[in-house]
């Protein structure tokens, strides 16, 4: 499929406002789509785009909590992807309330409310559309293929290579693939109640889906499995801002966990709440991580992330009261552990206590999980070294526009995205920080570009070996 703003773009090559530039998306959840809206918006010269993705439809925001249904974890005020439009998502969501009511009555504010990953999908694929709509000069091209290497070229540009045998040119792609959730079986995600069934994950998709067995009534009981032992804490009903005094913070890890643990003690004995302190500290979590010796950002992998994200990545209060209700009733019951294996009727749980097998009619697991860096295209990046591993492995080493570094410590035309990015920047898997590095990103490219250095792909230039479609 080909996405076009104007009937004389039958084809990449005959725009006539200058050369296309050639840049490629690798995938087209929430982070790729969100990148294609920054480069519609914030990058002025023609281009042609692809976004490679095998899956069949584009999604605007259900993954962002892996199914329509599930409220996302952001209030309605926080996720505008218009950084100068921090008001945008509320503004088109109180036109399209106003348009599906018959009465014509008004609608109140809705800047506080949680709303689900589908209506968030719809509103971040309008945006996109209009993008589209605005840029007579650029092209953008669907290929539902599957990303298998990309390699450098000596004259610059890269090549990028997908399915089995086929090839294109670009001057500079953006990976996007960001991590996901494990499958879930279908035949065990639904059917007939069962009476005790295993949640897998400590985060907000695994309480979420606990309470939907619940309240579904597909299980009478469900054990969920934290490894860290930490769930999700909760958002306050009125949203609170940042709030952090702007003194230096503690350049190692302890100092500062022990500034946010005195900051935070402090607004609870103050009735102001810790989550306007947890606000403000994400603010500024890249200054600290990046004072951070290797050794610090290691021991915080292992022994401080799990609570950390349980205080970044909040539920909204209601889900947090039926969370909580469902524990005191002992309708679920929380363990700690790490699962060593998932079988047809139970799991293997291994405890400080030992290993332990709890019997399951029904398991989900929904642990989330890195980028898949041991997959083909990943392997092929490293071996090339066209971007590395970040210290703590979770991903691959960028700046804040998302530029990828390369094994020379140089910049060889690769972004990695959102999520793929958090070894590098904490935080960078929320909704607004992902906006404003697609920005930047697009910013940067300007600069990039014009090195009289580099060799611009123009064309679909013969390739001595391999096909070309899509």
């Amino acid at each position: 499929m080909t996405l076009v703003t104007a009937h004389s773009l039958d084809m990449p090559g005959k725009v006539n406002s200058g050369p296309l530039v050639k840049l490629a998306i690798v995938g087209r959840g929430f982070t790729g789509l969100m990148t294609a809206i920054a480069l519609l918006k914030g990058y002025h010269q023609p281009f042609h785009l692809v976004i490679f993705d095998p899956q069949p439809r584009i999604d605007g925001g259900e993954h962002l909590t892996g199914t329509g249904s599930t409220v996302l974890n952001s209030r309605v005020r926080d996720i505008s992807i218009d950084p100068d439009v921090r008001d945008d998502f509320r503004l088109w969501l109180e036109r399209k309330k106003l348009q599906d009511m018959q009465d014509g009555s008004q609608v109140t504010s809705i800047d506080h409310r949680f709303v689900s990953g589908e209506t968030f999908s719809a509103y971040v694929y309008q945006r996109f559309s209009e993008a589209l709509t605005r840029r007579a000069d650029a092209v953008i091209q669907i290929c539902p293929e599957t990303v298998t290497a990309i390699e450098q070229r000596t004259e610059g540009g890269l090549n990028l290579f997908y399915g089995t045998h086929f090839q294109k040119f670009f001057d500079a792609i953006f990976l996007a693939t960001g991590y996901g959730l494990r499958s879930l079986d279908d035949r065990l995600a639904a059917g007939h109640p069962v009476g005790d069934a295993v949640v897998v994950g400590g985060g907000l998709y695994a309480a979420d889906r606990a309470l939907w067995l619940l309240e579904t009534g597909l299980a009478r009981h469900v054990t969920l499995i934290s490894a860290s032992g930490y769930l999700p804490q909760t958002h306050t009903n009125a949203a609170v801002g940042p709030v952090l005094s702007d003194k230096p913070l503690p350049k190692t890890l302890r100092g500062a966990f022990r500034f946010l643990r005195e900051a935070a003690e402090n607004a609870e004995a103050e009735g102001s709440g810790w989550q306007g302190i947890m606000n403000g500290f994400r603010l500024r979590a890249q200054e600290v991580w990046q004072g951070l010796t290797p050794q610090e950002r290691s021991r915080f992998k292992r022994h401080v992330k799990g609570v950390y994200d349980s205080h970044r990545n909040r539920l909204p209060p209601d889900h947090h009261q039926r969370l909580n209700r469902a524990i005191a009733e002992g309708s679920i019951r929380v363990r700690k552990g790490k699962v060593e294996r998932i079988a047809r009727n139970g799991v293997l749980l291994a405890t400080p206590q030992g290993l332990e097998i709890l019997h399951s009619e029904r398991t989900l697991d929904c642990r989330f999980r890195p980028a898949d860096l041991e997959s083909t295209l990943y392997r092929s990046l490293f071996k090339s070294g066209l971007v590395v591993r970040d210290e703590l492995h979770l991903g691959i080493y960028v700046d804040n526009s998302g530029r990828a570094r390369t094994a020379a410590n140089g910049f060889g035309g690769i972004h990695a995205m959102g999520p793929l990015g958090l070894g590098s920047l904490p935080d960078i898997d929320l909704v607004p920080q992902i906006v404003r590095q697609t920005y930047a990103a697009a910013a940067s490219l300007h600069a990039w570009l014009a090195d009289p250095g580099r060799s611009l792909v123009t064309g679909d230039t013969a390739v001595a070996s391999g096909r070309q479609k899509c």
